[in-house]
């Protein structure tokens, strides 16, 4: 069965959708001068997240580990173009100065929604901890750098973990700035499993 990592990309990519997706018309378009975090999210980190996790997903075998013989040279390609072309739009957002989440008038997707966040709280979590913002945005560059450097070199066995922890290093930034209250929670549901262990 395959379970590993389509489980996470899905949970993940779920997330990433309800975080980066355009709830109106008025979107004012994305320019090479001032991208918004938004901007960069919908149009470049997001789409090229979907494309590395789909070759890492193709390449899942009934254990879902990663098996290098399902994975064509065209594959190793795209593969390596996507994870550059990540790594550079994050270093992108790690660069933004200033760090602004979206243009007036454009909202996010479950902005509104219970439990969901909105882009004027997303901009003070930010804004309180920019330097944090920007080295996880700086994390996610170097660990596509790692992915590209694997996929030009054709190595398995570094590229298959990489794919698979990348659902981690996203989340750490969207429940860091988007989902605070779901990260106290995620903490709150570890110390009690770890009680229950006995481990606390």
């Amino acid at each position: 069965m395959k379970a590993s990592m389509p489980i996470k990309a899905a949970l993940i990519c779920g997330l990433s959708l309800a975080l980066t997706a355009c709830g109106g018309s008025d979107e004012t378009p994305a320019t090479a001068a001032d991208p918004t975090v938004h901007e960069l999210m919908i149009l470049s980190i997001d789409p090229l997240a979907d494309d590395v996790w789909a070759v890492g997903n193709a390449a899942l075998d009934d254990q879902a580990q990663f098996d290098a013989s399902k994975i064509t040279d065209e594959q190793w390609e795209a593969l390596a173009t996507a994870a550059r072309e990540l790594q550079q739009s994050s270093a992108q957002m790690g660069a933004l100065d200033p760090v602004v989440v979206t243009h007036a008038g454009v909202t996010i997707a479950d902005e509104g929604e219970v439990g969901g966040s909105d882009s004027e709280h997303v901009q003070g979590n930010i804004d309180a901890n920019l330097e944090l913002f920007r080295d996880l945005s700086n994390s996610l560059a170097d660990h596509m750098g790692e992915i590209a450097a694997g996929a030009q070199a054709r190595d398995a066995a570094k590229v298959g973990p990489l794919i698979n922890q990348l659902d981690g290093v996203c989340e750490s930034c969207h429940l860091e700035f988007w989902y605070p209250a779901q990260k106290e929670m995620l903490k709150h549901l570890g110390e009690e499993a770890q009680r229950d262990a006995g481990m606390l």
